[in-house]
């Protein structure tokens, strides 16, 4: 009886990590960084949530924050269900990354800038995006 209580417990905790849809993480920024104009710009740290939907997207809530309202494709999960990542996005065993250039086009000459984000994430159980 010991036994089958401990493998049930033991079983309970290794699928809880497990990315599934309807899942809802909860993510607290480590760092958040712009290279704009050939300046690097430190930003507040900021916390946000996004879920994962049907579709293999993840869908960022609508509070104010920098993903607010954003959507991106998941490519591929991996086997464990611990990680997956899309074009510009990783999220692995609770660490999210988010990296992205973008060009400003102007009159002279086009302006870039990059944005890198790290944050640590949790899945919550019972809460709305």
């Amino acid at each position: 009886m010991k036994k089958t209580l401990l493998i049930f417990f033991i079983s309970f905790l290794s699928t809880q990590g497990f990315a599934k849809v309807g899942d809802i993480y909860y993510c607290e920024m480590t760092q958040a960084i712009e290279l704009k104009e050939g300046r690097l710009i430190n930003y507040i740290p900021q916390k946000f949530k996004f879920t994962i939907d049907a579709e293999n997207k993840i869908r960022f809530g609508l509070d104010p924050n920098y993903f607010r309202g954003s959507t991106f494709e998941i490519i591929e999960f991996s086997d464990n269900g611990e990680q997956f990542y899309g074009d510009n996005f990783e999220y692995s065993y609770g660490n999210f990354y988010f990296a992205e250039v973008f060009r400003w086009l102007s009159t002279d000459v086009d302006q870039l800038t990059a944005t890198a984000v790290s944050a640590t994430c949790a899945i919550l159980e019972d809460y709305s995006v």
